[in-house]
């Protein structure tokens, strides 16, 4: 598995871990865990009524506990730990077994800071009991280190690599722009927004996987160019620039991360709507012209 497809495997992995909800992500992370224990997890059926345990880690005489509902708050989320925690320690105690771990697992990033007082105080009260907090990134390292590229393709879906970036031909490049000149980006939104150029992946902190899939991208930033200028109707690609410039300007408006906004252009050039690989390396060559070509992210400032 080569760097590129590994960084296109997590980014399906970030888009899986964002948009699926409650028995949906609790299944999705119970596949995780079994692949990346193989023999040592045991998935808890939903049908049992878990009482606090969606899955143990064997070896680790590890609780897990998975949370992914529709829409939450900083206290629902402390009352859902606290009390998974509390019906797991009583489970396994009523039936003399020791909880030497307590996982919990969600999907809202933006809340983790707000809990850490309520791990403080259950690690106060029972100090034998280690308690972690997984969100995305402590996902991606289990998936990364444990998962092999076939366990990554049954659980995401494939993804293209290095060698169908380079086979990119004309036809998946045209899905893309077709994709693109169907759809309509948000209202640039009030006040004056500069979209400069970009000429550095590092000044725009996108982290190295995403670097790792702009930089595949680059290697038909011709072939994309050659698409645009042999069009009849030379405005479609002006118009897709545009969409591109809008949709990066609301991004920038709602002061979301440069990863974050790179996920959301990605899903803008159809990337979550397109699942050939052959038609993802389109994208990744789209996006690559509009980064290259001074439409979306930050130029490097004169110096």
């Amino acid at each position: 598995m080569d760097r590129f497809q590994r960084s296109m495997f997590r980014l399906h992995a970030k888009n899986s871990y964002l948009e699926l909800k409650r028995q949906e992500f609790q299944a999705w992370v119970g596949r995780i865990f079994e692949f990346g224990f193989v023999g040592d997890y045991l998935v808890i059926r939903l049908t049992q009524g878990d009482g606090g345990l969606d899955g143990i880690i064997l070896s680790q005489n590890a609780v897990v506990a998975v949370y992914a509902p529709r829409s939450t708050t900083n206290s629902t989320l402390r009352d859902k730990i606290e009390s998974d925690f509390n019906k797991a320690l009583e489970t396994v105690t009523s039936h003399d077994v020791q909880m030497e771990k307590f996982v919990f697992v969600h999907n809202d990033e933006g809340l983790t800071k707000e809990i850490g007082v309520t791990l403080l105080g259950l690690r106060q009260s029972n100090p034998d009991i280690s308690c972690e907090v997984w969100t995305f990134e402590s996902l991606w390292r289990l998936m990364e280190s444990r998962l092999s590229e076939d366990q990554l393709n049954d659980l995401l879906g494939e993804v293209p690599n290095s060698q169908e970036m380079a086979r990119l031909e004309m036809p998946a490049i045209r899905d893309v722009v077709q994709h693109l000149a169907a759809v309509k980006a948000d209202p640039l939104p009030l006040g004056d927004i500069t979209i400069p150029d970009s000429k550095k992946l590092e000044y725009n902190q996108l982290n190295e996987y995403n670097q790792h899939i702009l930089r595949g991208g680059r290697s038909k930033l011709r072939k994309v160019a050659q698409y645009f200028d042999g069009m009849t109707d030379p405005t479609i690609g002006e118009e897709i620039a545009e969409g591109f410039r809008k949709k990066y300007a609301a991004c920038r408006e709602s002061s979301i991360s440069p990863d974050e906004t790179f996920e959301t252009l990605w899903d803008f050039a159809g990337g979550n709507h397109f699942t050939v690989p052959s038609q993802q390396a389109g994208v990744t060559a789209v996006i690559s012209h509009f980064f290259e070509s001074c439409d979306i992210f930050e130029n490097v400032p004169e110096s």
